[in-house]
């Protein structure tokens, strides 16, 4: 694939306008991203509620096949694309995504094709602004496809499970979730720093976008930019670290779900020091990813790469991984332990 694969297709909206973007222009944009997808004609999320079956009655109203596939792709490829072929459009997805950021780049690419914009396959022709619109389109689709599931589990669901949910929510589970989104935050802001040089779509401070399921606007958005920040990271990630990781947590009698929290910290840990240190990545057969596929529940989502971002920073198991392992020649091959004092000074993490 040619060099313009690699164009950034993230857009800083606030960014190239200088950061004067009001509440009501960001209103009218939402608004005509908004009317452009009614006149597009689409219909309204059914059962089972996923982006695979609202694709399929999207493409039956547009009287046009929709067709989804999924491939492997290098971590400075997109991590979807569209186009046409004879009569039918294709939206491709990164095999190795997530499920929250797969849905989201389903629906990004989904967006593209509602909207009216060109696609091809090299993906050579990025128009930064075009790709920020088909992010909040996306926005917005999710918005539409978690209304819909929400209303039809609260007509299943009895009153008084609902009552209770409610109450539960009220009681206990705002704590919870403010101290989840201050992780979700946290993990953020050290993805952003470490590699700075990754280009997100981050949309203005008042144009908050669509609420996934159990979520807020601005968490979802948190949530996707992470998982994009972490796909960056796959030529650096090594198995031997995350089996590492959990050997270690298993010896200090962690619980599995923390123990899982831990390796992937650890893997991550190890990986933004790795590419800082200018590690050799890996060859494209060679990428790694993190095996947990995570959740398209957006407050479940945030709780685990809570988990991740309390371990990353805390944890005295991911310190000792970054102690051990020093810089390796090629991500996911064998790397050599770090043993020296001042190696294990290097790797400690900054808070």
């Amino acid at each position: 694939m040619p060099n313009e694969c690699q164009v950034p297709l993230h857009y800083d909206l606030e960014r190239d306008t200088g950061g004067d973007i009001g509440r009501s222009t960001v209103w009218w944009r939402h608004a005509r991203i908004a009317r452009r997808l009614r006149r597009a004609g689409v219909p309204e999320p059914s059962e089972p509620f996923t982006v695979e079956a609202w694709c399929e009655a999207i493409a039956a109203a547009r009287g046009r096949p929709i067709r989804i596939r999924e491939a492997s792709m290098h971590a400075t490829w997109p991590p979807g694309f569209f186009f046409t072929d004879e009569g039918v459009d294709y939206l491709i997805v990164d095999a190795c995504l997530p499920t929250l950021a797969r849905t989201q780049t389903l629906l990004h690419e989904l967006a593209h094709l509602l909207l009216g914009h060109r696609g091809n396959a090299l993906h050579g022709d990025v128009n930064p602004a075009v790709e920020a619109e088909a992010e909040i389109a996306a926005d917005l689709l999710s918005r539409q496809l978690a209304r819909a599931s929400r209303t039809a589990r609260r007509e299943v669901a009895p009153q008084q499970d609902r009552n209770l949910a409610d109450f539960h929510v009220r009681t206990r589970g705002w704590m919870s979730d403010r101290r989840a989104d201050w992780y979700l935050d946290l993990l953020w802001v050290t993805l952003r720093t470490e590699i700075p040089d990754l280009s997100l779509i981050l949309v203005a401070h008042d144009d908050e976008p669509a609420p996934a399921l159990g979520g807020s606007r601005r968490t979802y958005r948190r949530v996707v930019e992470v998982h994009d920040q972490l796909r960056r990271l796959r030529p650096w990630i090594s198995p031997e670290v995350r089996d590492s990781a959990l050997r270690r947590a298993k010896r200090r009698r962690l619980s599995p779900g923390r123990a899982e929290a831990v390796a992937e910290a650890a893997v991550i840990a190890v990986a933004l020091r790795r590419r800082k240190a200018g590690a050799a990545p890996a060859d494209e057969d060679l990428l790694v990813d993190l095996p947990n596929a995570g959740h398209l529940d957006i407050r479940a989502e945030t709780t685990r790469l809570a988990r991740i971002s309390h371990a990353l920073h805390q944890s005295p198991v991911v310190r000792a991984e970054l102690a051990r392992w020093g810089t390796a020649a090629r991500a996911g091959k064998t790397s050599r332990p770090a043993t020296a004092p001042a190696d294990r000074q290097r790797w400690w993490i900054a808070a």
